[in-house]
């Protein structure tokens, strides 16, 4: 009797009398199917898509008239890739059952069988009659209680048509991609051109270390694409772009985040480059000079040679650096973060009136020898400013060549001095004007100093 009883009850189950899916909003499963692969409702929804789940089972008959259909809207609408994603669950199925109904039936969509319960997803949907087929929208409500009568796949491809969800062929979808190229590298630069495709609306691009990246992720708080979309370039089109002030003989890292036209991103493109070997193996020297530019601003210019892999550079008051001595600074220039490698020209600021400083560099060379230390002594100019004893005054013609005069009220002194602040000629003048012979001056930078107050640059040709 227990016998008739069972399978009266598989007959009416397999029969749909109409018995929808008594939610209207989804409940979230996580679920592995019968080909080992996880499945994750809300993941799913949460990208943007449609989900249609088919309850069923394999003994059922109207289940086995109900699939073949079910696999052709499937094909109609993307296989899975654009708006709508197929799955089936099978509440008395195990794995080697779903898979041979697979495999009659040509299901590609995710099956769910009793190896990871699907007879408790089912039961959580309140399915009480099979094949049950509902549609569930991005937003977790269910807009489909039971897709019936199934009569062939245009009718499910034209349920679903009336929620927005179109035809597509089964390819992949639109996948944006940039291609990297025609990189160069020289000891200091980086350059490479980028070729977006079809599908890619823009993107960003920036270079870096991979280690400082990782370390940049992690203090930040930030996914790898985040950190190359804030710091990183955008292009819309293909562009050719150099990198300079790298690090020789530094391997790089080329990062391109790509964006589709939905504003989705695309995979992530890499490439790596590595910078050139700078300098050579004999002595590391650096050429500087100094142009004061008032009382306290200067400008500086370093140029390395040929053998200088890498060098750093400053400035340090006279009287400190006769306090910490030589060796005092050596460790200031080797503990320094700031490297250079090429000619470089700077601008300091807020210096100390008419005081004495030093400007230094050092380098070394591609075995990491240091070389000797250059050392440029300067004044910067007296500071004017506020000094009620200022005199205001004319010197002309400036440049100079074999003369200069200087007209102000009641000179008393005049004094040239050069840019290490040596005193090269000092003049007592009475009057409102005085001439000052500089033919024998070398060519350079000069300043005025007049009454001991007032400073001008002059310079001699």
């Amino acid at each position: 009797m227990k016998k008739i009883f069972t399978f009266v009850l598989a007959t009416l189950l397999s029969i749909n009398v109409f018995a929808q899916c008594p939610l209207s909003t989804a409940v979230d499963f996580t679920a592995t199917d019968c080909h080992g692969t996880e499945v994750h409702l809300f993941d799913i929804l949460d990208g943007g898509q449609y989900v249609l789940i088919d309850f069923f089972y394999t003994t059922c008959g109207p289940c086995n008239s109900a699939c073949p259909k079910v696999v052709e809207a499937y094909q109609i609408l993307g296989c899975n890739m654009h708006d709508v994603f197929f799955m089936e669950i099978s509440p008395s199925d195990n794995d080697t059952q779903c898979q041979n109904w697979c495999q009659q039936y040509g299901v590609e969509y995710p099956t769910i069988g009793t190896s990871s319960g699907g007879g408790s997803i089912c039961n959580t949907y309140g399915i009480s009659a099979y094949p049950t087929v509902i549609l569930i929208k991005p937003d977790r409500s269910i807009v489909i209680n039971d897709l019936w009568p199934i009569s062939n796949a245009q009718s499910i491809t034209t349920a679903l048509a009336n929620h927005g969800i179109q035809e597509y062929d089964c390819t992949s979808p639109a996948s944006a991609s940039v291609e990297i190229s025609d990189i160069t590298t020289t000891n200091t630069t980086v350059t490479a051109t980028f070729t977006p495709n079809e599908d890619c609306a823009s993107y960003y691009y920036m270079i870096g270390i991979e280690a400082e990246m990782a370390m940049w992720m992690q203090w930040m708080q930030m996914s790898l694409e985040q950190l190359v979309m804030m710091w990183g370039i955008q292009a819309t089109s293909s562009t050719t772009y150099t990198w300079d002030d790298q690090a020789p003989a530094t391997e790089y890292t080329i990062y391109v985040v790509p964006v589709n036209a939905d504003t989705t991103l695309g995979e992530m493109v890499t490439a790596t480059a590595t910078t050139q070997t700078a300098g050579g193996t004999g002595l590391s020297e650096i050429e500087m000079t100094v142009e004061v530019l008032s009382a306290t601003e200067v400008k500086t210019f370093t140029t390395p040679n040929d053998q200088t892999a890498e060098y750093h550079y400053g400035l340090i008051e006279k009287a400190y650096y006769e306090e910490i001595g030589e060796e005092g600074l050596i460790q200031i220039i080797q503990e320094d973060m700031y490297p250079y490698y090429e000619y470089s020209e700077w601008k300091w600021i807020d210096l100390s009136p008419e005081t004495e400083y030093y400007g230094f560099a050092q380098g070394f060379n591609t075995n990491g020898e240091w070389g000797t230390i250059t050392l440029v002594p300067f004044v910067t100019m007296p500071d004017a400013i506020g000094d009620e004893n200022a005199l205001s005054f004319n010197i002309f013609p400036n440049p100079a060549n074999d003369f200069v005069k200087i007209e102000g009220n009641d000179l008393k002194t005049v004094e040239i001095f050069n840019m290490t602040g040596q005193t090269i000629i000092r003049q007592e003048v009475s009057g409102n004007e005085t001439t000052i012979p500089t033919k024998d001056l070398e060519s350079g930078i000069y300043f005025v100093k007049v009454n001991g107050t007032s400073t001008q640059k002059l310079i001699v040709r």
